[in-house]
């Protein structure tokens, strides 16, 4: 048609991103219903904001503006919230953030607008991948039930060859650094120029930009339990670590999952077991998310819980909290 354009590749990446996933709730088109970006535009501050959806999104605007002065409700239909967040850990930062004077509804939906009391409400039910309009149907691409483009390992479709999905398209990681690893690989393989090791992209550190932060790499204990996977828990604790005791930020825990101690091969020096490798870690608190990725560098290189243990850490400094986890 007029003012159409054709464009012909040997490769495609598709790289169309997210967009808000609005619930199909009785007066959500009033004007006080926003999503984070037209949160973000207000020029005023809310007075009572009203936050519907407790997941990542939720929880750090939520966080934010009551440290701005605004009363915030968060309301959640799932039991707890962050569900990709270790419930330990979730339940702790979660009774934390009550203390802060964030009112929580969990189990409950909405179902009207108009029945919650509140000057702003923040639609944060998630976000759903961007494929509108692409003509993914003139190509054969039929979308998962998420509404993702189905990709290979190498992000490539599954129904089109040399055409590629990246990022919060495919649905696989809805995280900015996620996309950029994905870009990487994908351009990388185009050009035949050797790649990051694929593996590396799955073991993906998350955080939750809460006060304090949250962070996380790997399965939560739950779903350890679940996949039947053998596993032992270290914790550690902010408030037994000096350099938070000095910062004045003593909340907070981490857990380090480990796979079981083995019988044989003697490290030196370390009592006579084997401990197994690193499975995840989860936790909250100051500077969690730094230490989080330390833990996401340590799993792409394999390393055994005595080995972290026997690697030197500054001190004083927050990172002696994983540390301290490995040598319990």
């Amino acid at each position: 048609g007029i003012g159409e354009v054709s464009y012909t590749s040997d490769n495609i990446i598709i790289a169309t991103g997210s967009e808000t996933k609005w619930l199909p709730i009785s007066g959500k088109d009033n004007p006080r219903v926003v999503d984070s970006t037209g949160l973000l535009n207000l020029n005023t501050l809310p007075e009572r904001l009203c936050i519907s959806g407790a997941g990542v999104i939720g929880m750090a605007f939520a966080s934010v503006f009551r440290r701005f002065g605004s009363e915030v409700t968060v309301i959640e239909y799932l039991k707890e919230y962050l569900p990709a967040l270790d419930s330990d850990i979730a339940k702790r930062l979660r009774k934390y953030l009550e203390k802060q004077g964030i009112t929580f509804k969990m189990k409950t939906a909405v179902e009207n607008i108009a029945d919650l009391d509140a000057d702003v409400v923040l639609m944060a039910t998630g976000r759903k991948p961007r494929t509108e309009g692409l003509g993914l149907e003139a190509i054969g691409v039929d979308l998962a039930p998420n509404g993702a483009i189905p990709v290979n390992d190498d992000y490539e479709l599954i129904t089109k060859p040399k055409v590629f999905a990246i990022g919060d398209v495919n649905g696989r990681q809805m995280l900015a650094h996620a996309a950029e690893a994905q870009a990487i690989y994908v351009v990388n393989k185009i050009v035949n120029r050797k790649s990051v090791n694929r593996k590396w992209l799955d073991i993906m550190p998350a955080a939750i930009f809460t006060e304090p932060e949250a962070a996380c790499v790997g399965p939560t204990e739950d779903q350890l339990k679940e996949q039947g996977i053998p596993y032992v828990c270290k914790k550690s604790f902010w408030r037994a670590n000096g350099k938070a005791l000095a910062m004045n930020a003593t909340e907070g825990m981490l857990k380090l999952f480990v796979s079981p101690p083995e019988s044989g091969g003697v490290p030196e020096g370390r009592g006579g077991l084997k401990n197994g490798l690193i499975l995840g870690c989860h936790a909250y608190g100051a500077h969690s998310a730094a230490i989080v990725q330390e833990v996401s560098v340590q799993m792409c290189k394999h390393t055994t819980l005595h080995e972290l243990a026997d690697m030197v850490h500054i001190h004083p400094t927050l990172s002696e909290i994983l540390k301290n986890a490995a040598e319990n």
